[in-house]
C-alpha cells in the first residue's frame, strides 16, 4: 500500500475511544476495535465530508462560521458513537453531582478544607481535569489516542502505514484536537469573572476563534505539545498500535479505490 513520492497525501483525523478509535478522511470513516483478540474495521462513507463547493469552501473559513462549522462537526463524531455519547453525557451528569457535592461540602465544612472545596466548586474545571487527566493515563482510551498519532504520523511522513514505522512515529501530533483544552481551561478559569455561562455559545465561538488564530502559534503548540505529552496520549502497546494501523490501511484503501473510480470516469 506504499503511495509514490509524488502522490497527494490525504489529510486525516481520527477521535479514541475505549475499546478502539474512529477515523476520518476526506470521503470515508473507519471505525474500528479489538474483540476477543480479532481486530473489527468498519469502513462507511462519512459524516464529516468536506464542501464541495467553492462558495461553501470560503464560507466555512470565515471567522464565526468556521467556529460553528468547526463545534458542529465535533457533535457529529460524538453523536456518530455510542460509547461517546454516553461518555459525554455522564460526564456532564458527573460534573452537575460534583459541583453540588463541592458546593454541599464547603458549607459542612470549615477552615481549610471548606476553603478547598469552595475554590474547586468555583473552579470545577480544576477536579474535571484532574478526572480526565486520569482516564487518558490509565485507561485505553489514551493508548489509542496516541496509536491513532503513531498511525496517521507515519502515513504522512513515509506515505504507508506499516506496523514498524508507526511504532517508529511520534504520538505527538500538531493537528490534535485536544491543543484546543488550553483555550478551554482558561475560559473556564475566567468563567467566575466573568460570568458568562449565559452565553456559553458566545463562549465557545470564542474558544474555537482563540484557537484558529492563535494555535499555530509557538507558544500555543509547546503548550499542546505538553499536554499531549503528559495528560492525553500515552505509547501504545501492539495491540492498539495494530488496531489503529488496520483501520487506517482499510480507510486509505477505500479512499485510493473512490480516486481511481473518479479519474477512471474523467475523459481522456
Amino acid at each position: 500500500m506504499a503511495a509514490g513520492a509524488s502522490k497527494e497525501r490525504l489529510t486525516f483525523g481520527g477521535m479514541a475511544r475505549w475499546d478502539g478509535l474512529d477515523l476520518y478522511g476526506p470521503n470515508f470513516m473507519s471505525v474500528a476495535y479489538r474483540r476477543d483478540g480479532e481486530i473489527h474495521v468498519r469502513v462507511e462513507p462519512s459524516r464529516l465530508r468536506p464542501p464541495r463547493s467553492p462558495a461553501v469552501q470560503h464560507l466555512v473559513r470565515l471567522p464565526v462560521v468556521r467556529s460553528l462549522f468547526f463545534w458542529g462537526r465535533l457533535v457529529l463524531q460524538v453523536v456518530g458513537s455510542v460509547w461517546t455519547l454516553v461518555f459525554f453525557a455522564a460526564t456532564l451528569g458527573a460534573l452537575w453531582l460534583l459541583v453540588s457535592l463541592l458546593e454541599v461540602g464547603q458549607d459542612a465544612s470549615g477552615g481549610l478544607l471548606g476553603a478547598l472545596l469552595g475554590l474547586m466548586a468555583e473552579f470545577p474545571i480544576l477536579p474535571v481535569l484532574a478526572l480526565f487527566f486520569a482516564a487518558m493515563r490509565f485507561t485505553p482510551v489514551g493508548r489509542y489516542h496516541g496509536a491513532e498519532h503513531k498511525a496517521v504520523a507515519a502515513y504522512e511522513r513515509y506515505g504507508e502505514v506499516t506496523l514498524e514505522k508507526a511504532r517508529a512515529s511520534s504520538r505527538i501530533h500538531p493537528r490534535c484536537g485536544t491543543n484546543i483544552l488550553l483555550y478551554i481551561i482558561l475560559a473556564a478559569l475566567a468563567d467566575p469573572f466573568i460570568g458568562w455561562w449565559g452565553y456559553s455559545v458566545v463562549q465557545f465561538v470564542l474558544i474555537s476563534e482563540a484557537w484558529f488564530v492563535l494555535g499555530q502559534s509557538r507558544p500555543s503548540i509547546a503548550v499542546g505539545n505538553f499536554l499531549q505529552r503528559y495528560f492525553t496520549t500515552t505509547e501504545p502497546r501492539r495491540e492498539e498500535l495494530e488496531v489503529a494501523v488496520e483501520s487506517l490501511r482499510q480507510l486509505l484503501r477505500a479512499e485510493e479505490e473512490r480516486a481511481g473510480k473518479e479519474a477512471a470516469r474523467v475523459p481522456a
